[in-house]
């Protein structure tokens, strides 16, 4: 009998305390839950994003060429921010319609471009994140002209823009990015009554087909880009 009491009595003590915790876990959730304010619209905190793809270029004056890209940028809440893009291509092909006679092999062409990005955070914690993005920025060409035509130069700058879309899945910080992108050169272009290529920027008409001029090779150019790579938000 003394034994059963003891029992009793020391049930009664482990389990007291326990049922007064238990019930001041109660109260504290109750008490938080009431408290925490809803995050809503929002569904992801605002966020640094960095990206690196290879892909490449193709359609209209290009000609399947090897292209890298990086990006670096910010969205606020994942929804809307800006970045900045930088392509790179050694080898840019270009369409054999359109390449000049004195370019020797193909040129280098590089984009830098400051975006604004809009993007759509799906999921609860914004795992896939479909976009678009567009804006501003200027190209570089690098190239090589054909023995006897030296006096070309075929190291130009120009303006432009670019516009695209795509799709950004994550699992945690890391994640994956798939982007398709039209870029345009400013100036125009248009054919010759001989059939050539003639470039127009800045009131200069360049004929392809003359070596004797300086040729403003990208002028008025356009093409399409895509790209796959790794990307990384935090």
């Amino acid at each position: 009998m003394k034994t059963f009491r003891w029992l009793a009595a020391t049930m009664c003590v482990v389990a007291l305390p326990a049922l007064a915790a238990a019930q001041q876990t109660a109260g504290t959730a109750v008490q938080q839950t009431t408290l925490t304010p809803d995050p809503a619209p929002y569904p992801i905190a605002s966020h640094w994003l960095v990206s690196g793809g290879l892909g490449s270029d193709f359609a209209s004056d290009a000609d399947q060429s090897v292209d890298f890209a990086g990006t670096a940028g910010w969205l606020f809440h994942g929804v809307i921010g800006g970045e900045f893009q930088a392509n790179f291509a050694p080898d840019f092909e270009l369409d054999p319609a359109l390449a000049p006679p004195f370019l020797a092999g193909a040129p280098s062409v590089n984009s830098y471009m400051l975006n604004v990005i809009g993007a759509a955070p799906l999921m609860a914690r914004g795992q896939f994140q479909p976009y678009v993005s567009g804006g501003p920025g200027w190209f570089r060409m690098h190239g090589t002209p054909t023995v006897g035509d030296e006096n070309v130069d075929l190291d130009h700058s120009d303006t432009g823009w670019n516009a695209g879309f795509g799709l950004m899945g994550f699992l945690g910080q890391m994640g994956i990015r798939a982007d398709l992108r039209y870029f345009r050169v400013s100036g125009d272009e248009f054919l010759g009554t001989n059939g050539s290529a003639l470039r127009s920027n800045w009131g200069n008409v360049v004929d392809d087909q003359e070596g004797s001029v300086n040729g403003n090779v990208i002028s008025g150019m356009s093409y399409w880009r895509g790209n796959v790579g790794v990307a990384l938000r935090w």
